[in-house]
């Protein structure tokens, strides 16, 4: 019982100082007031967290909407942008077409305004692509004053050039044989020699016309590329009407003649409009002369 007193008497006296310190300690805690509020601390910083959390994915979302809904209306406004340019290219593109039109029309009237006889304006609304039937159709008949074996001429790149005569006329359309084909002939001269012979075709636009009856006296007064026009001895065709040029002469040994070949002064594949001429010159007074 001695021995024990002494070691618990030891152990009380060291304790007291401990307790007391952390009295002492807890005693200016709570006169300093350190721990007020350290739970509402503690909750407004996780609530604080949770709520920036919450407002970064709802901000993300509402800015992920409003870029699809931004995304469909730029798409729905590039459509319609699209659909305008392809209007406003297809508007240019006929403005364009009616301009061409327009300057090639100016160039036919304003030369055709030099000829002395009555004209009829005509458009070429179809032709035999493969030549078979080489004949052109005209959008004007019987209506429009178009007879029978009138003469068409048509103006190209500054040249008036012989297209052929009417073959057969109906109400609203009429039948052109061409000069190319092999059932067409026409009175013609050199326009620079003055001799004379006869123009036929040989029965294709891409073949020469053939110049037949020219006299052989002719050949060393005849070069490449001479004008031969029409020479007017004919009651169908005004004279000096451009038909073809030289190309090739061929003197036949065994012929009292020679014969030209000639590339015709028209391109019928780019042919368009055809002026129908009147045999009956115009006065000078602007009246047909009986």
């Amino acid at each position: 019982m001695s021995d024990s007193s002494p070691k618990e008497n030891r152990r009380a006296r060291r304790a007291v100082p401990g307790a007391l310190i952390g009295v002492s300690l807890i005693c200016l805690i709570v006169s300093t007031r350190s721990l007020v509020g350290v739970p509402e601390r503690f909750g407004i910083t996780v609530f604080g967290f949770f709520q920036t959390g919450f407002s970064a994915v709802g901000n993300f979302v509402s800015d992920t909407v409003a870029s699809i809904a931004e995304l469909h209306r730029l798409r729905a406004d590039y459509q319609d942008v699209a659909t305008k340019l392809e209007q406003y290219t297809n508007m240019e593109r006929g403005l364009a077409d009616l301009q061409a039109e327009n300057r090639r029309l100016k160039e036919q009237l304003g030369l055709v305004d030099k000829i002395g006889y009555e004209r009829i304006s005509a458009r070429i609304v179809a032709k035999d692509p493969a030549n078979l039937y080489p004949t052109i159709l005209i959008d004007k008949g019987i209506e429009d004053g178009i007879r029978k074996d009138m003469p068409v001429v048509a103006f190209q790149d500054g040249v008036e050039g012989l297209v052929g005569r009417v073959l057969d006329v109906g109400h609203g359309t009429s039948v052109v044989v061409p000069v190319y084909d092999q059932s067409f002939y026409v009175a013609a001269r050199l326009d620079r020699a003055r001799y004379e012979g006869l123009v036929g075709g040989s029965g294709s636009a891409d073949e020469a016309l053939v110049m037949r009856y020219v006299k052989k006296s002719a050949k060393d007064e005849i070069q490449y590329g001479d004008l031969v026009v029409t020479s007017g001895y004919d009651s169908i065709y005004p004279p000096d009407i451009a038909i073809g040029r030289v190309r090739k002469i061929r003197d036949i040994e065994y012929q009292t003649s020679i014969e030209l070949d000639l590339d015709p002064v028209l391109d019928f594949s780019r042919l368009e409009y055809v002026f129908v001429i009147r045999a009956v010159p115009i006065a000078q007074t602007g009246e047909a002369t009986p």
